[in-house]
């Protein structure tokens, strides 16, 4: 009996003994490290706390975070931006009693949710998130929901502070961004993620008119082609000429046809304007003959030139002797003074 009551208050007193305060540390937004030791609850007494990098000189906490003026944390300036790859220790005392522990820093890097977030619907018929990053070592992760269903994640490479939604719909999107450190600049799988940033939020009533956010050289531009395709139209219908050049009348010819002009469907201040009944025109043969000699029809086959006359433009005054006559078959002798009239 006595040594189960003595295994009992053993056992009572293994439970009831103070676990020592675990440390934990990691770097926030590579501004300052932040060490808690309040993971198993807030301790009993105030620790002091100090810490350093490998190979330099360890130092007091510049700034306690504390609960019911308990001390459980201390926020150390995270001076230069190599010292994560560095071992980092961390020493708390009370009394006679110390705990250190050696951190490893490189991975475990904490930065603020993204800024300046904006959703923007692009010209493209898309929706644009854009945000602000602290370096170009972070990655993102981007999740939106519509009408508050499930929440959709997708990741974003380093470097690039924008994504694309795809022809979103009339309801209403929930977007936010996080971000983490990018595994060629020292992260991993377990580095850890930002918080949340603020909601943005876009719906139907955010779609803007495209008519309105028109340029206005492009409403100008609109207004001018209108205003050129009315004048066209008026100059057509009020002037058949042009309207016959630029859209010509295709003829169509009926059984019936009596006047041709009624078959091409001249304009009407073209009617009356063709003729079609052409002049004759005279042509005779002229020879050169002395005044000695005598006219005679067999001394024509003779002449020295002739000369052909069929231009009709060319006036040639024509007596009535000068008709062909059997004798002469449409061949004429010309005496000097009527070859100066005939000259033009």
């Amino acid at each position: 009996m006595a040594t189960t009551l003595l295994l009992f208050l053993c056992l009572m007193g293994y439970v009831l003994a103070k676990e020592p305060p675990d440390v934990d540390c990691y770097v926030k937004h590579l501004e300052y490290i932040y060490c808690t030791w309040n993971k198993n609850g807030i301790p009993e007494v105030n620790y002091t706390f100090s810490s350093r990098f490998e190979g330099k000189t360890a130092s007091d906490c510049p700034s306690y975070l504390s609960e019911n003026n308990i001390n459980t944390g201390c926020k150390v300036p995270y001076l230069n931006s190599g010292d994560r790859f560095n071992n980092f220790y961390t020493k708390l005392v009370h009394g006679n009693q110390s705990y250190e522990k050696k951190h490893y820093l490189k991975e475990k890097v904490k930065f603020n949710p993204p800024t300046n977030v904006t959703v923007q619907y692009g010209l493209d018929s898309n929706l644009w998130l854009n945000w602000t990053q602290i370096s170009h070592c972070v990655e993102s992760e981007v999740r939106y929901r519509i009408n508050n269903k499930a929440w959709a994640t997708y990741p974003v490479r380093a470097e690039i502070q924008n994504y694309c939604i795809n022809l979103p719909s009339s309801a209403l999107y929930e977007v936010q961004v996080r971000s983490k450190l990018d595994y060629y600049c020292g992260g991993s799988q377990n580095s850890f993620w930002s918080d949340w940033s603020e909601p943005e939020f876009w719906g139907s009533n955010n779609i803007p008119d495209m008519n309105s956010s028109m340029p206005v050289w492009s409403s100008v531009l609109y207004g001018l082609g209108a205003f050129l395709l009315i004048l066209l139209v008026m100059m057509l219908l009020h002037h058949e000429r042009i309207r016959i050049r630029i859209i010509p009348v295709v003829p169509k010819p009926s059984s019936k046809l009596h006047n041709i002009e009624e078959w091409f469907q001249f304009p009407k201040g073209l009617k009356g304007n063709f003729n079609y009944n052409e002049r004759p025109c005279v042509v005779r043969e002229y020879c050169h003959v002395p005044e000695s000699d005598s006219s005679t029809c067999s001394d024509c086959s003779t002449c020295s030139g002739t000369t052909d006359q069929t231009d009709c433009s060319v006036s040639i005054p024509v007596n009535e002797s000068d008709l062909p006559t059997p004798c002469s078959s449409s061949t004429s002798t010309v005496s000097p003074e009527e070859e100066r009239q005939v000259s033009v």
